[in-house]
């Protein structure tokens, strides 16, 4: 009788199994705890790398605890301090907790993006966002810069969007304590959006925006530094040209005791330019 008892409480709850009956959620998620040194409460915080929703702060003695972390494995996205950060794998138990002793953050990098668009248009109401990470939605200064970080070591796609101009995806790896510079060029802008040109959204600093929409340097010579002219539509010193060059090679430049040298100029083209404290790009 006692085996048909059991029986029959057997076969009832693999039924109420098959049924959906059992209940697996609360075994679907777990939590994370730990404690970071050198921790700034300030400044710190701990999400999933890939699901920067599911995150939590750092408390005033460096511990943490993130909740509802999907079973398995995964990997913490950790910013401790203003120039540490760490990614660290970690497993979570379903309906368990995952606890991380003394949490050692490592020195931080920082990408120093520099994004334009064609023809000299503003960018400076454009944002950038590192995919998977808290870092959403940063704005960019008016010059098109925006320093990104801290960030722990490692390898991180940037998603750059301006009004008017398709989203650029860029792929960008920083080690430790590096400042690693990026530079994006933004795709040519949408259809309706090139033939209002800078009407929209304005010329970047050092430009001005001419009746049809393109962004020049200038249309007049009071639009120029003293001693310059305007001169197709560019300010430029008397005397020869700028003579091209290859970037990054001297060699070609005038000795002419002015310190020239190979520079990038905003079009994408070098020419030999003085040297000066103040970069053209």
């Amino acid at each position: 009788m006692r085996q048909i008892g059991y029986s029959v409480l057997m076969g009832l709850a693999f039924a109420a199994g098959a049924c959906g009956g059992f209940d697996n959620t609360p075994f679907r998620t777990g939590t994370v705890r730990g404690h970071i040194t050198e921790a700034d409460p300030a400044v710190a915080l701990v999400s999933l790398v890939g699901n920067p929703d599911i995150r939590g702060t750092v408390n005033a003695d460096g511990s943490f605890l993130v909740e509802r972390v999907p079973a398995g494995p995964g990997e913490l996205f950790i910013v401790a301090s203003a120039n540490k950060a760490l990614r660290l794998p970690v497993v979570v138990p379903g309906g368990g907790s995952a606890r991380l002793e003394d949490v050692k953050p490592r020195a931080a990098g920082f990408l120093e993006l520099k994004v334009r668009a064609p023809g000299h248009q503003r960018v400076g109401n454009g944002q950038v966002s590192v995919t998977g990470t808290p870092f959403q939605g940063l704005q960019l200064e008016e010059n098109g810069k925006r320093q990104v970080g801290p960030l722990p070591e490692g390898c991180y796609t940037l998603e750059t969007s301006v009004p008017g101009f398709p989203v650029k995806t860029t792929d960008a790896c920083v080690g430790e304590d590096e400042h690693k510079e990026v530079k994006i060029d933004l795709p040519e802008p949408d259809e309706d959006f090139a033939s209002r040109g800078c009407s929209v959204n304005g010329c970047e600093s050092g430009s001005h925006c001419a009746a049809d929409g393109r962004c020049l340097e200038c249309v007049s010579d009071d639009q120029c530094a003293p001693g310059l002219s305007c001169q197709s539509e560019r300010c430029r010193a008397p005397g020869e040209p700028c003579k091209p060059c290859d970037e990054n090679e001297d060699e070609g430049c005038p000795s002419d005791g002015q310190g020239q040298g190979c520079e990038e100029l905003r079009e994408g083209v070098s020419a030999c330019m003085a040297r000066c404290d103040n970069q053209i790009w």
